[in-house]
């Protein structure tokens, strides 16, 4: 008989399994988060070998497009820093190189001359710091990007200094290099030379921040906000630049392509456009357009020069003295580069390269090559800033076979119109975003337009200004209505009520953006329309011009699109940068006071004023002209942007 009783079995409680495993998942939790939260180390010393072989051994290796502007300070910088990332925490950019980064896109901002942003690498920077870099080789080439924008900058501000006890201008002596030093407030100055830092230290502790405020000299604060620089002081900063003579091909070359050179001021800005007649003191006008100022240059245009053009370009094909420029970097003026020579050789064949004497295999990038691409960059719509880059050498590099194709295409396109367009007309050409007023074969009236997009062409037509609507309102088309406003509407009846939108029954009555009312515009039934006013879309200014396409020419309130290269960005209707000053043109024949006071009145508030044209004769061209002669004797060329000519070569990605 056994003794042994067991106890009775108690059932176990699924607390402690409970307890565990919301442990386990709150380790491993965090252990996920904390991984997520982990930033990229660079090794160090890892983009040693490529800035060694970018600086000192391969130059020509360099792979981005922009080039360096100052390679031998460059290559002095990072010899005593014995070549490791400047301007980098790990793999982003450190809080030195974005101040760095917005002190340049600043000072760039308050100087026209379009070589400073390319100097500054600026259009580099914005797209390829859209996202943060997690490559090496992205992070050395913008390291080195950097550190010479920086040093740009700091030949740029110091070259000249403006001092405050004798108001004149003391240029600095000639430095052989920059490089920024620590300062007690944290910030960093542009020292020379013989500020620079031991060879031991790393140098990433030498650019931090930049402190433009006020320094000490001769116990006095001086103000180192603002500087001055003459023009002509340097052969590096842009200058004016005026062409002059003759070619086989053309006549004198107007100064209105020269490269000009302003006053540098990070401290205020001076206004565009002054009231010459006012004197000094007169402000611009609210627009922004200025005064118009009437143009008198050649029109041409005419088939007749496209056709000697058309010659010129097959016997250029025939003899074989084209040559295409090889890939390689980019050039600008004070490079040194083989291929220098055979740009040279190829702008003397399109016209654009004067020799005079000078060794046509050469290969230093000077100043007559520099005025040569600007000119042929004029001449196909490029920005002029005298920089062989991407763009620049994909024109140069259009064949002239193509180029004859191109122009056979627009004789076609030519003869089409009227051998006489008249004594009075306008004139848009969609390929070069341009507009010209014309009055007896002479423009006086030119201005940058905005023209559609490819997926809304601007057709080509001939019409004619029918009236001037000045705060027109605007109907919204179906598509755009179906597509763009009425999902705004119903988001925010309130805001689009306040940009002026309401909806229009059959009576013509404004009607609030409720649900039921969006509903029945929506399938239809009512109109959509916009008051007029400041917050219009066609802007203040519109002028009708009849077709069957319903295509405007209007004001509008996105001004910064008439700065860039390329302008294909409405639904089709043709923006205009200078709408005040083309109604100033049309209505000055027309009876009572047009003045621009009286059109500056009649554009403030929100009250709509149509005057009918009594001077019918005004014809409106808008054209798709991909090449065409100048009055002057020029041959231009565009990009075909919508693809008609058949030709992919001349179209742009």
């Amino acid at each position: 008989m056994s003794y042994f009783i067991p106890e009775r079995h108690k059932r176990k409680s699924p607390l402690p399994m409970l307890i565990l495993g919301s442990l386990c998942l709150f380790a491993l939790y965090y252990a996920f988060m904390a991984n997520q939260k982990t930033v990229p180390v660079l090794p160090e010393n890892a983009v040693r070998p490529h800035l060694v072989n970018w600086l000192e051994e391969n130059p020509d290796a360099w792979p981005a497009q922009d080039p360096i502007f100052n390679p031998a300070a460059v290559r002095r910088i990072y010899r005593r820093t014995d070549y490791r990332l400047l301007w980098f925490d790990n793999y982003s950019l450190s809080d030195t190189a974005n101040d760095l980064l917005k002190q340049l896109t600043a000072s760039s901002s308050g100087n026209p001359s379009s070589l400073v942003d390319y100097r500054y690498h600026l259009g580099y920077f914005d797209r390829t710091l859209r996202d943060t870099p997690q490559r090496l080789q992205m992070a050395a080439v913008l390291d080195v990007l950097l550190t010479d924008a920086f040093i740009s900058y700091a030949q740029d501000t110091q070259l000249d200094k403006l001092n405050p006890d004798s108001r004149k201008y003391h240029p600095r002596p000639r430095r052989k290099d920059i490089t920024p030093v620590n300062t007690t407030e944290g910030g960093f100055q542009m020292a020379s030379t013989r500020f620079y830092a031991r060879a031991e230290d790393s140098g990433r502790k030498y650019f931090r921040g930049y402190n433009r405020g006020s320094e000490k000299r001769d116990g006095r604060s001086v103000d180192r906000s603002t500087y001055y620089t003459q023009r002509g002081q340097s052969q590096r900063r842009s200058r004016p630049t005026t062409y002059s003579g003759s070619t086989r091909y053309g006549t004198s070359h107007s100064a209105r392509y020269s490269t000009r050179s302003y006053p540098r001021t990070y401290g205020s800005s001076m206004p565009r456009y002054r009231n010459l007649s006012d004197g000094p003191t007169a402000m611009p006008p609210a627009s922004g357009e200025g005064i118009w100022l009437e143009e008198n240059t050649p029109f041409g245009g005419d088939a007749q020069a496209l056709r000697q053009q058309l010659a010129r370009y097959r016997d250029m094909a025939a003899t074989g003295r084209w040559r295409p420029l090889p890939a390689g970097p980019a050039m600008t003026i004070g490079a040194k580069h083989p291929h220098v020579a055979i740009l040279r050789n190829m702008l003397a064949v399109y016209g654009d390269y004067y020799s005079y004497g000078n060794d046509p295999n050469s290969n230093k990038f000077d100043q007559r090559l520099h005025d040569a691409v600007v000119r042929f960059q004029v001449r196909h719509g490029l920005k002029p800033d005298g920089i062989v880059g991407r763009q620049t050498r994909q024109r140069l590099n259009l064949s002239p076979t193509a180029r004859a194709h191109i122009i056979e295409t627009n004789i076609r396109r030519r003869e089409k119109l009227p051998a006489n367009l008249g004594d009075n007309f306008i004139q848009v050409n969609v390929p070069g975003y341009k507009l010209n007023y014309v009055r007896n074969n002479r423009i006086k009236l030119s201005m940058n337009v905005v023209v559609g997009k490819k997926i809304h062409q601007t057709p080509e037509m001939t019409t004619r200004v029918s009236r001037v609507v000045f705060n027109p309102t605007w109907t919204v088309p179906r598509s755009i209505l179906v597509n763009e406003i009425l999902p705004k509407a119903r988001s925010n009846p309130h805001g689009m009520e306040n940009m002026g939108y309401r909806v229009v029954n059959g009576s013509g009555e404004y009607l609030p953006l409720t649900p039921s009312n969006l509903r029945t515009a929506a399938s239809g039934g009512f109109l959509m329309r916009q008051k007029g006013g400041e917050k219009n879309i066609l802007g203040r200014i519109k002028f009708e011009i009849p077709n069957k396409d319903d295509i405007y020419l209007h004001d509008t309130r996105a001004k910064s699109l008439f700065s860039l290269t390329d302008r294909d960005y409405s639904h089709g209707c043709v923006r205009l940068a200078k709408p005040r000053q083309l109604a100033e043109a049309l209505l000055r024949d027309e009876p009572g006071d047009w003045s621009r006071f009286r059109i500056d009145q009649l554009t403030t508030g929100d009250d709509t004023t149509e005057v009918r044209m009594k001077n019918q004769n005004v014809k409106v061209y808008i054209t798709y002209w991909t090449a065409w002669v100048d009055g002057e004797g020029r041959m231009h060329f565009r990009p075909d942007i919508y693809g008609k000519d058949g030709l992919a070569v001349n179209q742009f990605d």
